[in-house]
């Protein structure tokens, strides 16, 4: 029967049957794709796939922050000795880092509040392009 209405169909009404069935293939393939590129799952596949490596990551990072927070320069004064690398060296590459550390931070800072302007202006206004792009 279904094939008796097929017949039946103009060419004109079988394109937009045709435009019909591929729209809602569309829509299924695009939840899908979205569902597999949501940040959140790529994460936790990830960290199922390759567990070892984000333990090592984790406690590297862990390491690493004990290390900054604990034990920065603040003791190495009372540690100092005539052997120990001199007041002056330090202070020289604290002089050149410290405005490369500042023009760095003012720039990720400023990257961070243009990805998270555009973010929002999407979850406004889907439609609209985001900002400073054309």
């Amino acid at each position: 029967m279904a094939r008796q209405q097929q017949a039946q169909l103009t060419p004109k009404q079988q394109a937009l049957q045709d435009l019909e069935v591929a729209r809602a293939a569309l829509a299924h393939h695009a939840a899908l794709a979205a569902k597999d590129w949501n940040p959140k799952a790529m994460i936790s596949h990830s960290i199922e796939r390759h567990r070892m490596l984000w333990i090592g990551g984790a406690a590297l990072a862990g390491l690493a922050a004990v290390r900054l927070f604990f034990f920065s320069g603040g003791g190495a004064n009372y540690r100092r000795d005539n052997l120990g690398p001199s007041a002056k060296k330090s202070g020289l590459l604290a002089l050149l880092l410290t405005p490369l550390l500042a023009y760095g931070r003012k720039a990720a800072l400023n990257y961070g509040a243009q990805i998270f302007q555009s973010y929002l202006h999407q979850k406004v206004s889907p439609n609209a392009r985001p900002p400073g792009r054309v």
